[in-house]
């Protein structure tokens, strides 16, 4: 059995899913996946242009090795 202060901590994070859609907006679930997807990463034909999505990562890698150098050089100067 539960303690009481265990069981109110436990219905607050319970959640439940909602019962009107009203607000919700109509439409498929390709229109919001379409909508997700930043027009910089689309090609032409409606797809996603892996290849730009590739590149992108490429040099977000690099970009994050770059700062850590950066940052180790820093701190061994210190020393």
């Amino acid at each position: 059995m539960l303690n009481s202060r265990k069981e109110q901590n436990l219905q607050r994070h319970v959640s439940f899913p909602r019962s009107d859609n009203d607000d919700m907006p109509k439409g498929s679930a390709d229109d919001s996946l379409k909508a997700s997807i930043p027009s910089r990463y689309r090609d032409g034909r409606g797809g996603i242009d892996l290849e730009r999505v590739r590149l992108d990562q490429h040099e977000a890698r690099r970009q994050v090795i770059q700062a850590l150098i950066r940052r180790i050089e820093k701190l061994w100067r210190r020393r």
